[in-house]
């Protein structure tokens, strides 16, 4: 009781209380801003580009009068724009409430309405239609020609300040806005007792929506580490063969997978004549079967496997359990 309840006991973990997503991303692009922040097929961002169109992206939502902890919808497909939106709304001072392209008509109005957000960000190539009259469409182009002598300076932002909603499921049928602070984001990944050894060598895959909380560890555990996010396609993320191939290409070294596709990742890797670069797998978001992972564990065993359990209103992850061969077996 005393090991589990005391040892095991992190809950006053110390973290630093006194920064933002923001502060610690700015960190990042003054140690690295050369390295490759974000890819998404042939295309590459830079830490320092990155960092500059999201202040351009900060820069014209500021022209909208921009609220401190302002909703910000944010209705993008998984792309470079996603990330940039993302970083210029927080810069902005605002909050981004994450929106697919693919919802229907009637969810995306339900997301608007629930929220009472007025300002919808998005992308002029999506082609975004949206019927609700009190909502502004802001297309992230527009930045593009903000030059960086036009730039305001950011909103004050406190740890304390919204950074994202993301809507789950809801009991009672209607999905629910759950709202999560800067400073939940930061104890998340920086804290004095982090189990992880990320750094900015490391390749990371933005295999999820941004609409899952999932991608929120995908996205700052690398870009605020100093590491690669290496934004997966739809279509590549439906179909394991070309999954596998593309993590072999990348040279990934971070792996965040549900479960299941993971077991169908196995099955692919086993007929490959080759070895991944994987350093961490790191499973959440449904229950794990260790006996499941044999052959992995018999071809891969230096490869650290994390098994994690947390909701979107725990900020994503909350527990921690490194799997061996003692639960494989």
């Amino acid at each position: 009781k005393s090991w589990l309840l005391g040892r095991l006991d992190n809950t006053a973990v110390g973290y630093p209380e006194d920064k933002t997503i923001v502060d610690l991303f700015k960190e990042q692009v003054a140690r690295t801003p050369d390295n490759i922040a974000l890819k998404y097929g042939e295309e590459e961002v830079t830490y320092a580009a990155l960092d500059k169109q999201s202040d351009q992206v900060a820069c014209l939502l500021q022209q909208y009068d921009v609220q401190t902890e302002e909703i910000i919808g944010l209705l993008m497909d998984r792309s470079v724009e996603t990330v940039v939106g993302m970083l210029g709304i927080l810069k902005a001072g605002g909050a981004y409430l994450p929106i697919d392209i693919d919802y229907p008509a009637e969810r995306i109005s339900y997301l608007i309405q629930d929220s009472g957000l007025r300002l919808l960000l998005s992308s002029n190539k999506l082609e975004v239609t949206v019927a609700e009259p009190a909502v502004t469409l802001v297309y992230l182009e527009d930045a593009a020609g903000i030059v960086s002598g036009e730039i305001k300076p950011a909103q004050v932002i406190a740890p304390s300040h919204l950074c994202y909603i993301i809507y789950t499921s809801g009991t009672t049928g209607n999905p629910k806005g759950v709202m999560v602070e800067h400073g939940n984001v930061v104890r998340l990944l920086f804290n004095d007792a982090f189990q992880f050894s990320f750094d900015h060598t490391d390749v990371w895959t933005m295999f999820h929506s941004h609409c899952f909380d999932f991608s929120v560890w995908e996205i700052y555990g690398a870009i605020l580490y100093g590491g690669k996010v290496v934004i997966i396609p739809k279509a590549v993320a439906r179909d394991t063969r070309l999954y596998r191939a593309l993590l072999e290409r990348e040279q990934v070294t971070v792996l965040n997978q549900t479960p299941g596709a993971f077991y169908n990742l196995i099955e692919e890797d086993a007929n490959a004549g080759s070895r991944l670069s994987l350093r961490y797998v790191i499973f959440g978001g449904e229950a794990l079967s260790p006996a499941r992972l044999t052959s992995w564990w018999n071809k891969y065993p230096e490869v650290k496997l994390i098994n994690m359990f947390g909701i979107t209103e725990t900020t994503v992850h909350v527990t921690y359990k490194e799997i061996g061969a003692y639960e494989i077996a």
